[in-house]
């Protein structure tokens, strides 16, 4: 039977909370009595032995046996038949208590077992330090083996994937709002402009067209659109062969920062802070639906098939299909219990998570 730390301690010390007035079933919080023995002598108490056992899902646990007693944590235990075969074995060593590592590592052995054996599909590598301020997008460019960061501190950092190691910082001249790529580009949102990268010819183009600070971007083969400060969307062409992007269209309707875009075959979806989504015709660049539903700031959308999921401050997570009619409804709403940051998902893999905001220290 598995038991906690703080159990384990009451157990060790013979302190144990009084047993509920009229239960007469075994407890391992209760000592069991021992009579008197003949003669005045002094009656001898039930020792504790803590046995570590291994389950092949959570590591290392602990299992209290009482010695000098048939009754047993696990009466049905495999073990536990065993030791009554045996008999009470009171010269049994104590094991050993594992060594602490080196580094001062105080993970738990479960922590450790999810790091290194990569529960649920991934694998924890290293952490990569060096922003002084919040991290607002990450790239990995395709074919390249060097990860792109940025930050509220100005800063682009580029990092070594086979060393973990940071090999170069470039100062954009104010705080990164986002980031994207695409084949070979690194896409970079700064104040009023989106800077362009080719991680494999070494060209740089500078998209300008924004008012203000751009917050988020999506992208397709054949258009760019950034989401704005100020609310609007900008949207621009890739030409075949001119090295210069100019700006087709300006979507204007938010009232708040655009933080969230996401494209399907049709159409574009905007999430922004003023609480709603914004559906845009591709062909038209009109805005032909806007979804009131959350109560709180949109934080994130994604396609993902043919359907459009959403998260917000609100605590919910939203899933949104198409009627006969071509608009959006809410088909399924799950809760969480803080709000949420942002989605992402694996389309190969068939996998989709989000992450949570964490509560405020008061």
């Amino acid at each position: 039977m598995p038991i906690s730390s703080s159990l384990a301690a009451r157990l060790r010390t013979g302190h144990s909370p009084a047993p509920a007035p009229g239960r007469a079933r075994w407890s391992p919080y209760a000592r069991p009595s021992v009579p008197e023995p003949c003669g005045g002598g002094k009656a001898s108490r039930p020792t504790l032995r803590l046995d570590p056992v291994t389950t092949r899902l959570l590591g290392p646990v602990q299992k209290a046996v009482l010695s000098g007693s048939s009754r047993r944590a696990e009466p049905d235990a495999p073990e536990a038949s065993a030791r009554r075969r045996r008999g009470n074995d009171m010269t049994s060593p104590k094991p050993e208590p594992k060594p602490k590592p080196a580094n001062g590592d105080d993970r738990t052995p479960v922590e450790e077992k999810r790091r290194s054996s990569g529960e649920g599909g991934f694998v924890f590598l290293c952490a990569l330090a060096g922003h002084t301020e919040a991290i607002s997008g990450i790239s990995l460019p395709l074919g390249s083996d060097k990860l792109y960061s940025g930050g509220a501190d100005g800063s682009v950092r580029i990092w070594d994937c086979n060393s973990g190691k940071c090999v170069d910082v470039i100062k954009m001249g104010g705080k990164v709002g986002c980031m994207i790529t695409h084949g070979p580009w690194v896409f970079i949102g700064i104040s009023k402009s989106v800077e362009a990268w080719n991680t494999k010819t070494g060209m740089k183009l500078s998209l300008q067209g924004p008012s203000s600070l751009v917050c988020s971007m999506a992208i397709t083969d054949e258009m760019l659109f950034a989401g704005t400060r100020d609310g609007r969307i900008m949207a621009w062409k890739f030409p075949s062969k001119e090295s210069k992007i100019e700006p087709v269209f300006i979507l204007s309707g938010h009232q708040r920062p655009v933080v969230s875009l996401s494209i399907s075959a049709r159409r574009l979806y905007s999430g922004s802070l003023d609480k709603t989504i914004k559906a845009w015709d591709l062909t038209t660049w009109q805005c032909v639906q806007t979804l009131f539903e959350h109560k709180a700031a949109v934080t994130s959308v994604l396609c993902w098939d043919e359907k459009l999921l959403s998260c917000s401050l609100d605590k919910t997570v939203k899933v949104w299909t198409l009627s006969e009619s071509g608009n959006l409804q809410a088909k399924y709403t799950h809760a969480e219990e803080h709000g949420l940051r942002t989605l992402f998902g694996m389309h190969r893999v068939g996998s989709m998570g989000w992450a949570r905001s964490s509560p405020r220290k008061r």
